[in-house]
């Protein structure tokens, strides 16, 4: 398979919080449920500059938008960033404890601040 990104996936795991999703028109937010505020607490498996892949407990169709707040560690701290995407593709995967998804995800709008944070993060985890 010909790949199709112009710049290579750094491979880290993080924290991923799905704010809020968009499809067809219809919206929900989960950052104010509070029988279960971590219900789309997910995680993530690499990220570049342009996007970023998840693994996650629900499929979320393609073309869906979505609001995250991405938890990338480095050995000074947490670093917070906020950004919005769309779903480009996901995949079901049954593992030995059930089955999961992989959902690619290319960023639509991050904050001048969130980009240098996740421009510098990518230069550092990169192989």
């Amino acid at each position: 398979m010909k790949e199709r990104r112009a710049q290579k996936r750094a491979k880290k795991y993080f924290a991923i919080n799905i704010v809020a999703i968009e499809n067809g028109g219809k919206a929900a937010r989960f950052d104010n449920i509070r029988t279960n505020p971590k219900f789309y607490d997910e995680s993530g498996i690499d990220f570049s500059p342009e996007g970023l892949k998840i693994m996650c407990s629900k499929p979320l169709p393609p073309e869906s938008k979505i609001q995250m707040k991405l938890l990338i560690p480095d050995e000074d701290s947490l670093n917070l960033i906020r950004a919005d995407g769309t779903i480009k593709w996901f995949r079901q995967i049954k593992g030995k404890h059930g089955k999961y998804f992989l959902i690619g995800v290319h960023f639509r709008e991050l904050r001048k601040e969130d980009k240098e944070k996740i421009f510098r993060l990518w230069r550092k985890y990169k192989e």
